[in-house]
């Protein structure tokens, strides 16, 4: 039964605002997600993880997933279009949102793993996001956040998965023991950095077989020089011109499937 909200003050509706803030996402453990799309893979990725399903009036009336989710045992909640649209994160939202219970698929350091991605203070939030959806595409097993990096959580993060939230294992907060244990289990460790580097195509050429773990830095400040003391090898990414720099998301990409296996 499709549950019709007509009040600002209701309690569910509620909790959809607070899921867009830091504070809110905290105190309630949830995180939003917005769009038919990502709805849509939440409800196929992360049904148990899911509290509350949110559709505007005119979403329920023109479109037929309203029905779908309602009869898949989902709560379902009708939300007056001006309402839904002050709830809403994005300028124009599509008419449909979730709130999802955070955590899940937390990675778990086993040996059939090869391929690790480590964000050191990576702080924009699309940043961070491309770099799990990218991660998901190149076959990466696990993506630890150190501390300081922008929270997956964030709805501008979520949206910049586009769904790879919900399948990629990674964990949030860590410190450099995480590092550490990786080193531990076989794990070498490449950090990017310009200086004392050498050229990741190269190295690349040299670790199959191997398993390895990467760290890349925010744009700004780098890969910081606790993870880089822990690293084993320094790698760039050549480029031409007088670029000094990558976009730190498309760096990750290029470091990603440079290193595929």
């Amino acid at each position: 039964m499709i549950e019709k909200i007509t009040s600002k003050d209701n309690k569910k509706l509620k909790l959809l605002t607070a899921s867009a803030t830091l504070k809110g996402r905290k105190k309630h453990g949830l995180y939003l997600v917005e769009g038919r799309r990502m709805t849509e893979e939440a409800a196929a990725d992360a049904s148990g993880r899911i509290k509350h399903i949110f559709v505007s009036e005119s979403f329920a009336e023109d479109d037929p997933l309203t029905r779908g989710l309602d009869e898949a045992g989902f709560s379902v909640c009708s939300v007056p279009d001006g309402l839904f649209r002050a709830a809403s994160d994005t300028v124009t939202p599509q008419g449909v949102s979730a709130l999802l219970e955070i955590g899940g698929s937390e990675p778990k350091l086993t040996d059939d793993m090869s391929r690790a991605l480590i964000l050191d203070g990576v702080s924009e939030p699309g940043n961070v996001g491309a770099m799990i959806r990218t991660a998901e595409a190149a076959g990466i097993d696990a993506v630890y956040m150190l501390r300081g990096c922008a929270d997956i959580y964030n709805p501008k993060a979520v949206r910049s998965t586009m769904g790879s939230i919900f399948r990629v294992k990674f964990a949030c907060g860590r410190g450099l023991e995480i590092i550490s244990g990786l080193k531990e289990r076989g794990f070498e460790i490449a950090a990017t950095e310009l200086s004392g580097s050498v050229d990741l195509f190269e190295y690349a050429k040299g670790t199959r077989g191997k398993k390895i773990a990467a760290i890349i830095g925010s744009e700004a400040r780098g890969v910081s020089k606790e993870a880089l003391a822990l690293s084993d090898v320094r790698v760039r990414i050549p480029m031409d011109g007088k670029v000094e720099s990558l976009n730190a998301a498309v760096a990750a990409g290029v470091l990603m499937y440079a290193l595929r296996n």
